[in-house]
């Protein structure tokens, strides 16, 4: 079953926090069960940030956020980081 995961975070100094999170993101398209990894930004909310990746699993994406991806690029962005939510998805069959 194909899950989507949004992941809405809200950061500090958007642009310093963009080629972090770009490279997480190409990093993390890599990880087992990823299909894909995005990031988008809102131009009407400053501070918002949006992954938006595709699993064959929820259970991927948790393994995912234990993985050496989530550890080399995590603490980098970790200052920039306010908050955020994980919405789970499943494509409907």
């Amino acid at each position: 079953m194909m899950v989507l995961v949004i992941t809405d975070n809200r950061v500090k100094d958007r642009d310093a926090y963009l080629p972090l999170a770009k490279a997480f993101a190409a990093d993390g398209a890599n990880d087992k069960g990823c299909h894909e990894m995005n990031v988008y930004v809102d131009p009407g909310v400053e501070n918002r940030v949006v992954f938006v990746s595709k699993w064959d699993a929820k259970e991927d994406f948790l393994a995912h956020m234990q993985g050496e991806s989530f550890a080399k690029h995590i603490p980098g962005m970790a200052p920039y980081y306010e908050s955020g939510t994980d919405t789970f998805l499943e494509l409907a069959e």
